[in-house]
């Protein structure tokens, strides 16, 4: 059997012989308007006009693989469903009543359908390989391609923001905190994301702001917020560090949140260690008081590499941690670290932003952004430049992962612009 979405997608094209329909109960049925695909709560399509042995009929259709799953789903006690005129499914397997009692008009589709557009989306969703369409990808036009795979980029970047979003809603829609707590969740990486994130909630913005020309300060907040400095230290820059940390936590009555044991080093080479981030973030907040600023200002590659060319303190390009020294001086962020950052941090916030401001020109700028940068390479974007698709920059990539993970994993063929052309027209 197939999904659901299939019917929808038999419905809404009205791919299915449509000459001489008659309802399951004999009468005659004219599909006038279609209606729209409805994604909130209610019946499947909206606003569709059908015409039943010559009465016009506005409302809405329902579509079911079964009859009987309109029970299931308890339709008959939703009153989001009492203006259905039409009950559209594969099998009329049992007679469905409204709330007064009343049977709805049911067209069963099973031998209407145009057998080629069901042998060739059962070919789709039998398919056990990575990419269902693998066999057949080269077949379908470039400009549905490229337009699945824009479209799978933005939901991709859309769906990154919804994070941001989340921050935002727990600061009461303050950007400038929202920001400095989204610019430290991105200095997590993926290893310490939550961890930066919890940091950056336990030492508000404006704490730090008061210390906008001490990096000391900061350093000792957050490197005392982090519970890095819960140790007995040995040099004199570590025990200043741990004195000065006292006394602001006095001074703005901090409740530390977080543990030493609680940040991840396993694994992670020294560059990467969270010491190393927080004095990274430390020193980027120095340069960069505004948050909110440094993100929304931003309009090319160069100019967000260029931002994110900051260096930590003395101490912190010697040691990797308290009181250890590195056997080599340690730089500030890589290029692929500030690319990552771009990528994960600064591109969601713009289309968070876009989003709250109703201004597509922040998408477009974040969209442009990925552009610029190279393809990050793994296992998903070898599948697809195996089967000859171009993967030249992070747009790409990124696209393609949410193509991957959000369409041909879960076998949503029907629902991507590539899988439906395959379906609809074998020349696609």
């Amino acid at each position: 059997m197939f999904p659901e979405s299939f019917l929808h997608f038999i419905w809404r094209y009205q791919y299915f012989n449509t000459t001489t329909l008659r309802l399951f109960s004999g009468e005659q049925l004219n599909i006038t308007k279609a209606g729209h695909l409805n994604y909130l709560a209610g019946p499947d399509f909206k606003e569709s006009q059908v015409d039943i042995d010559g009465i016009q009929w506005h409302g809405s259709v329902e579509i079911h693989i079964k009859a009987s799953d309109w029970y299931a789903h308890k339709h008959q006690d939703d009153p989001n469903y009492e203006n259905v005129v039409l009950h559209v499914v594969w099998e009329n397997d049992k007679q469905v009543f409204n709330g007064e009692g009343n049977p709805i008009p049911t067209l069963e589709l099973k031998g209407l359908v145009k057998p080629m557009v069901l042998e060739r989306y059962l070919a789709l969703l039998n398919n056990e390989d990575s990419i269902p369409c693998a066999k057949h990808l080269n077949n379908t036009k470039s400009i549905i391609r490229l337009s699945m795979l824009e479209k799978a980029l933005v939901e991709r970047v859309e769906e990154k923001s919804q994070h941001f979003n989340s921050i935002l809603e727990s600061n009461v829609h303050d950007w400038e905190e929202s920001a400095y707590h989204w610019l430290a969740k991105g200095f997590g990486f993926k290893t310490n994301a939550n961890n930066m994130l919890r940091l950056a909630q336990s030492v508000p913005l404006k704490v730090l702001t008061k210390h906008s020309n001490q990096l000391f300060q900061i350093e000792a907040l957050l490197f005392g917020q982090a519970g890095f400095l819960d140790v007995d230290v040995k040099d004199e820059y570590a025990y200043q560090l741990q004195k000065e940390y006292r006394f602001l936590k006095a001074k703005y009555e901090l409740k530390q949140q977080i543990s030493y044991n609680e940040w991840h080093f396993a694994k992670v080479r020294p560059a990467n260690y969270p010491t190393i981030r927080i004095a990274q973030l430390a020193a980027l907040v120095i340069t960069y008081p505004h948050i909110f600023s440094f993100f929304s200002e931003i309009e090319n590659r160069k100019e967000a590499i260029d931002k994110l060319d900051v260096l930590q303190s003395d101490y912190w390009c010697s040691h990797y941690a308290i009181d250890k020294k590195s056997a080599k001086r340690l730089g500030g962020l890589t290029k692929k670290s500030k690319e990552n950052i771009i990528v994960n941090t600064a591109i969601p916030f713009l289309a968070a932003l876009a989003k709250y401001k109703d201004d597509s020109s922040h998408l477009d700028k974040a969209l442009n952004l990925l552009s610029s940068i190279k393809a990050e390479s793994n296992h998903i974007t070898e599948l697809w430049k195996a089967l000859g698709w171009n993967v030249s920059s992070a747009f790409d990539s990124q696209g393609l992962i949410q193509l991957h993970n959000a369409y041909c994993v879960p076998k949503k063929c029907i629902e991507c612009n590539i899988g439906i052309s395959l379906v609809r027209n074998s020349e696609a």
